[in-house]
């Protein structure tokens, strides 16, 4: 008998350490007041108590679930015998010394003794309270994104690559003039497409997916309305990948048409300015040309009569002539770069020939500044002579006039890997760090109004920037405020030297 004892203790022992292992919560409930019979660590932990619960009544032992529906569910399953589940149920519970709110996925199922009676009720549950905040946050954080995307008139999209079916929100279908379909496929998307962007539309999405990285697209296009109202649309979209293999594309759609109207209106804006110029600057040229050649011929006559100083004072004059000759040569260059028509007649030269012949004329007329050369290239460069030597005379120009204060100018050549590089070296006022960017953007002008005032209109540099830049060179500059700076140069040998 002892024995038997012993074994039936042995036995209860083994079940208990088996329920309080399994691995959801679990309890088991007793008559129609839930008595708990059983509860493994699990559910215990869920109630936030201990196990003196064991032996009390449900709602003595978790008196707050008083007033929530759980106590009547158990209820109707011990009446009923009919199984009782539910998803993501909020419960308040006291734990850890305040009432919180949890979710669960629970289950009540009636048990049944060898008569058929029902005598209890089996409990499991898993908490997924971290599941449904996490779902939460992710709806709400799509409902402010969707709330901005309304806002802005910016619709999605979505392409199954196959099915070959198109997903558009409202916003999306009412840009793509669609409103009033349900089902749609690729070709159907894309009907009120203007007949000369289709082919661009096709080939923007095929390229993004013959793309081996991060496959996206971005193309603009034409919508054509039942009314014959033209209106431009942007759809940018990414691949959404599945085994490794682009599953579909989903992305936006946006209303641009204003800004395009806007591109269009700044670009004609531009037309009518570079006309201008082209127009003013050869109109001015003739009358200038007229003014410096009777100035000369003033000059000379005055000289030969001994009146140097009036001689002088035309002397000047030509000089100013040749400032404003110079101003209109800068505006036919900008004119000639924005409609693409920048000259250029190549050959072989000796490239230090150039940088000497540019450096002679400077000799003549300069007097505050030595010029030192260092020249290491040796060798003939294929390029457009007058535009090259056009770059390094602004180049030395500037360098004498940004530094007022100083007595030298150094100008180097030398071969670095497959480059020709010339440098333009001053010791004068510098340039600021935020400005080093700007220095060869339109109409810029490097400026320290505390000292100095520069003349000039800004456009050397930018002119010197492009003609490097249709030379297959890049130009660049290194400069510290108040220690000077360094404009360099370069340009492909290539098969150039010879």
């Amino acid at each position: 008998m002892e024995n038997m004892r012993a074994d039936i203790t042995k036995a209860e022992e083994r079940y208990h350490t088996l329920f309080d292992n399994i691995p959801g919560a679990t309890a088991i409930y007793k008559g129609l007041d839930m008595e708990i019979v059983m509860a493994n660590t699990t559910m215990i932990n869920f109630w936030g108590k201990d196990k003196s619960v064991i032996g009390q009544h449900l709602l003595d032992a978790v008196p707050e679930l008083r007033g929530q529906p759980f106590f009547g569910y158990l209820q109707d399953v011990y009446r009923t015998g009919v199984t009782y589940a539910l998803n993501e149920a909020q419960a308040e519970l006291f734990v850890d010394g305040r009432l919180q709110t949890f979710y669960y996925d629970f289950t009540y199922k009636a048990l049944v003794d060898a008569n058929g009676v029902i005598d209890g009720v089996i409990h499991s549950a898993t908490d997924v309270t971290n599941q449904v905040m996490s779902k939460r946050h992710i709806l709400e954080n799509d409902k402010r994104l969707n709330f901005s995307l309304r806002s802005a008139n910016i619709g999605t999209w979505s392409l199954d690559l196959k099915t070959n079916m198109m997903l558009l929100d409202d916003t999306a279908k009412q840009l793509f003039g669609l409103e009033n379909e349900d089902v749609l496929g690729f070709d159907q998307t894309l009907k009120h497409v203007h007949s000369d962007d289709l082919r661009n539309v096709y080939h923007s999405l095929v390229s993004s997916m013959m793309e081996e990285n991060s496959p996206q697209c971005d193309v603009r296009f034409r919508i054509i309305d039942s009314a014959n109202h033209v209106s431009w649309l942007e759809c940018t979209g990414k691949a959404v990948f599945a085994d490794k293999t682009v599953e579909r594309f989903a992305g936006i759609v946006r209303d641009i048409t204003k800004e395009i109207a806007g591109i269009e209106s700044e670009r004609k804006l531009q037309h009518q300015k570079d006309n201008f110029l082209s127009i003013a600057s050869h109109e001015l040229k003739t009358p200038v040309t007229s003014i410096k050649a009777y100035a000369q011929l003033l000059e000379r006559m005055l000289s030969k009569d001994g009146d140097t100083q009036k001689a002088d004072m035309m002397s000047r004059l030509t000089g100013q002539v040749n400032r404003l000759t110079s101003l209109l040569d800068d505006l036919l260059d900008v004119s000639k770069i924005s409609n693409d028509r920048l000259n250029f007649k190549r050959d072989y030269y000796d490239f230090n020939e150039i940088v000497t012949d540019n450096i002679r004329d400077y000799d003549f007329q300069e007097k505050t500044h030595k010029i030192d050369v260092q020249l290491d290239f040796s060798g003939n460069i294929f390029c457009d002579r007058m535009r090259v030597s056009q770059v390094i005379n602004n180049l030395i120009s500037n360098a004498i006039k940004y530094s007022p204060d100083g007595d030298r100018i150094l100008i180097t050549t030398r071969q670095r890997g497959t480059d020709l590089v010339c440098s333009v070296q001053d010791f004068g006022i510098g340039i600021s760090k935020e400005n080093v960017s700007k220095v060869f953007d339109q109409f810029y002008r490097v400026s320290n109004t505390e000292v100095y005032s520069y003349q000039g209109m800004g456009l050397g540099l930018f002119i010197s920037a492009e003609i490097i830049k249709q030379e297959g060179g890049r130009i660049w500059v290194e400069s510290e405020e108040a220690m000077g700076s360094t404009f360099c140069f370069a340009l492909p040998l290539g098969n150039n030297i010879r």
